[in-house]
């Protein structure tokens, strides 16, 4: 009998309304400033690179790169290789920005029975492992638009994505984006839990969290990045990634 995968899919909620309410509009506005500055990065003379445009952002980065006299190419639909969600390509489009040839998948995309972020870890035993890294090679939040390249990172400790990471700091205080690059850079430093099993995995940080499709596993595989802040509004729990819960003072005899 042929095993069964699960249908591509990514699935978010949040801690609360209270949360969902500060940095949904904020998620939003840096996803914006990253498919803006693809194109203002290459205006500026960098080489040209592949960005991943939301839809309905294609009309806007099409005007702004007609307005800066950059090359822009729309690719095929994002390539349907098994870990199209977890890379954040999925519903997407794969877009070439300048003058640039642009592989449409990594190697690392090559096999599908491992995750992504399972191979990243540098896994080679047991069922749990921590990682660090500069946020900018972070891509456990790719799937949901937040992440600072739309290709694999080749480790958590990458000095590739690393410089992507500050050359998209430095485009951003150059053309008024600081603030929303910003907020893509916070995201990116909180704590977060991974987790994968039976085909699903989960992810988890202190203010939502969501769900998508996995190469199936027999048993739980865990990634833990530790972060290094703590988002406002952020949930309180028992366990990681979330603030420990506050003790109420003892009342008085």
């Amino acid at each position: 009998m042929a095993s069964w995968t699960a249908p591509a899919f990514c699935r978010s909620s949040w801690a609360s309304e209270t949360a969902r309410a500060l940095w949904e509009p904020r998620f939003r506005a840096a996803r914006t400033a990253c498919e803006d500055l693809a194109v203002l990065q290459v205006a500026d003379g960098a080489r040209g690179t592949v960005a991943v445009i939301r839809p309905a952002s294609l009309a806007r980065v099409t005007a702004l790169a007609a307005e800066r006299g950059v090359a822009l190419r729309s690719l095929d639909a994002a390539p349907a290789t098994a870990h199209a969600v977890a890379a954040g390509r999925l519903g997407r489009l794969l877009v070439a920005i300048g003058d640039v040839d642009p592989p449409l998948a990594d190697p690392i995309e090559n096999r599908d029975d491992l995750d992504p972020v399972w191979r990243l870890a540098g896994a080679v035993s047991g069922d749990e492992v921590a990682v660090a890294g500069d946020w900018a090679v972070n891509p456990l939040l790719a799937p949901v638009g937040l992440v600072v390249q739309p290709l694999w990172p080749r480790g958590f400790d990458c000095p590739d994505a690393v410089a992507r990471g500050a050359a998209l700091v430095a485009a951003a205080a150059r053309h008024d984006r600081a603030e929303a690059i910003g907020w893509l850079h916070e995201a990116l430093s909180w704590p977060v839990a991974w987790s994968a099993l039976h085909g699903i995995a989960e992810i988890k940080t202190p203010v939502f969290r969501f769900i998508r499709n996995a190469p199936p596993t027999p048993g739980k595989l865990s990634v833990r990045r530790e972060g290094d802040t703590m988002p406002e509004g952020s949930a309180r729990g028992l366990g990681f990634p979330f603030a420990a819960p506050r003790l109420s003072a003892p009342r008085a005899a």
